[in-house]
This record gives C-alpha cells, structure tokens and sequence, in this order.
C-alpha cells in the first residue's frame, strides 16, 4: 500500500515539474515567474516589502521615536 501511495506521489511530483518547464520553455519571456517579494507589483501596492526593508523601515521609524524622547543628561 505505501509503495502505491508513494509511486503516484513521485509520478504528481515529477508532472508537476514538466509542466513548469515546458510552461517555462514556451513563454515569450523565457524566464522563470519572479517569486521574490521586493519584486512583485501586487505586494508594492499592498505596501508588503521583504524583511529586510520592513526591519529597515522598523528601525528608522524607532530611531526617530528615541530621538524625539527628552534625555535625563540634566538631572
């Protein structure tokens, strides 16, 4: 039984990459489909970034936050 499960898993694993590469071969771009997210136009304009820049733009919004905040250097 598992190895008939495991057979049809091999044979849906294996269609799927033909398909991507025949999808990729006969496009008119001749690319693979970017996946990256700093790349992706639908997630720019839903304002979703890679982490790296989110992290960017967490650490820049935080840094202005402390600077704005009064010291205690005159105590």
């Amino acid at each position: 039984m598992f190895t008939i499960i495991f057979g049809l898993t091999l044979v849906l694993v294996f269609i799927a990459f033909i398909g991507l590469g025949v999808q990729t071969f006969f496009s008119k771009k001749k690319t693979f489909p970017e996946t990256n997210v700093g790349h992706n136009k639908a997630l720019r304009k839903r304002k979703i970034y890679c982490v790296k820049t989110q992290q960017a733009v967490i650490d820049k919004n935080y840094k202005k936050k402390q600077w704005n905040k009064p010291t205690c250097e005159g105590c």
